[in-house]
Order: C-alpha cells, then sequence, then structure tokens
C-alpha cells in the first residue's frame, strides 16, 4: 500500500505546481463539488448505479479539497498530493484523511480495474463528501 508521504515532498517532485492563487477558482470549485453531489442525491443508487454513484462522491471530496489548494496558488497533478495537503498544511483530523485516502485508492480500483461498488459504500461514501464539504468550506476565504 502506498503510504501518503509529506506535503512538501510532492512539491520537490514536481506533484504540485505552484501557480498564483485564485480565489475565484476556488469558490467555484467549491460550488462545484457541492452541486455534484446535489446531482447524485438526485438520481437512485442501486446496484448498477453504484459505482458511478461512488466515483461522483470521490470528485467532490477531490473538488473541495482543490478549492482549498486552489486559494493558496497550489495545483495538484494527482490525487495523493491532495491527501497530503489536507493532513499537512489544513490539518485535517487523520481519521478524515485516512478515510478520504482509503476512497482514492476504492476509486483508482474501480477506474482502472472496473472493480465493483456496492451501493452500502456509495452512500457511506456521499455521506462522508458531504461531511467533507462542511469541514472544509469554513477554511475558503469570503
Amino acid at each position: 500500500a502506498t503510504m501518503i508521504r509529506p506535503f512538501d515532498n510532492y512539491i520537490d517532485d514536481n506533484q504540485v505546481e505552484r501557480q498564483l492563487a485564485d480565489h475565484e477558482q476556488a469558490k467555484a470549485m467549491m460550488d462545484k463539488a457541492e452541486r455534484r453531489i446535489l446531482y447524485v442525491k438526485s438520481r437512485a443508487i442501486n446496484d448498477k448505479t453504484a459505482e458511478f454513484a461512488f466515483e461522483d462522491a470521490y470528485d467532490a471530496m477531490r473538488e473541495a479539497s482543490h478549492s482549498l489548494m486552489a486559494q493558496n496558488g497550489l495545483k495538484p497533478l494527482g490525487h495523493e498530493p491532495v491527501v497530503a495537503y489536507l493532513r499537512d498544511r489544513e490539518h485535517i483530523d487523520q481519521s478524515v484523511v485516512e478515510k478520504l485516502d482509503s476512497y482514492r485508492k476504492l476509486r483508482n480500483k474501480s477506474v482502472y480495474s472496473a472493480r465493483r461498488i456496492g451501493m452500502a459504500t456509495a452512500n457511506e461514501a456521499l455521506a462522508f463528501a458531504e461531511h467533507l464539504i462542511k469541514r472544509l468550506k469554513p477554511i475558503l476565504k469570503t
């Protein structure tokens, strides 16, 4: 299992680009994360759709996280740096970071190995995505 390295390692390895801090982009990404959650919740989650609901829930987690990075002039070029950023720069609770990382790994298996995702997992991921957005949104500068 890959361990999430210190965030600075990802900067050193050029897996994070520095750019101008962009508050409008940051707000737009958080808004997109929230709208994506509403979109997923508007659709039935069943055995045939669970993996798509799960992938969308994960995308919402990622968008909300990217939002904070954009506000600080950082652009991740992969998924691991996003997890490291929340842990090392925003000091998000370890339990939340570990859950996000487990969803990152599961999403990889879903996308690249067509691993089936069950309804329970999709619903859990959706609830977690909502929790994460509520946790991250107040960090956005208004």
